[in-house]
């Protein structure tokens, strides 16, 4: 059996990444992984945004990340991440974040008693250009959302705030509660 680990990196995760060759697999952390481009992504947002409309396809990329940013959470667990601290938050976002290739994300504020997170991001998958006039990065707010709530234990909702697309100089999402979230939905402008 033919297995290929990369190189050691700096954050720990890429020397986990095994390549099977012999069974065409790559995996981490004891999990499958597969390695896609950015424009595969882009062409699924498209075919959503086609087939049924904005909204619709807005509402299945979050929703289809939360269930992923979940699934890294219980990766995280697996793989032995301690996530007590915000330290340990920014450092799975590092690891899990950077090897799959999601963009540099930063824990601005992490907070479990008051269920609130504000997290950072550049060079998400979701920008394409920075000329938007509405934030994009639904799929990824998704994915973070969904690991916010899986730490925190309770649903979580998210707003992003700032968005490479709209031509700011990072992306950033608020993730909370739900009724927490849906008030700084009604005033913002």
């Amino acid at each position: 059996m033919s297995k290929r680990k990369s190189k050691k990196s700096k954050s720990g995760a890429g020397r986990e990444l095994v390549m099977n060759e012999k069974q065409g697999t790559l995996s981490a952390y004891g999990a499958r992984f597969i390695l896609i481009p950015v424009k595969l992504i882009h062409s699924i947002e498209d075919r959503l945004t086609e087939s049924f409309g904005p909204v619709t396809a807005t509402s299945f990329q979050y929703e289809i990340g939360r269930e992923g940013g979940a699934q890294y959470i219980h990766l995280a667990h697996k793989a032995g991440f301690n996530i007590k601290t915000p330290s340990d938050v920014q450092r799975i976002a590092s690891s899990l974040g950077t090897l799959d290739g999601w963009g540099k994300l930063e824990i601005v504020d992490f907070d479990p008693t008051r269920k609130f997170a504000r997290i950072r991001w550049k060079n998400g998958v979701s920008v394409r250009n920075k000329t938007g006039k509405t934030p994009v990065c639904h799929f990824g707010r998704g994915i973070l959302t969904g690991a916010v709530g899986e730490i925190f234990g309770s649903r979580c909702e998210s707003i992003e705030v700032s968005c490479q697309g709209k031509g700011d100089s990072f992306c950033e999402a608020i993730i909370g509660e739900p009724r927490e979230i849906s008030r700084l939905a009604d005033t913002r402008p």
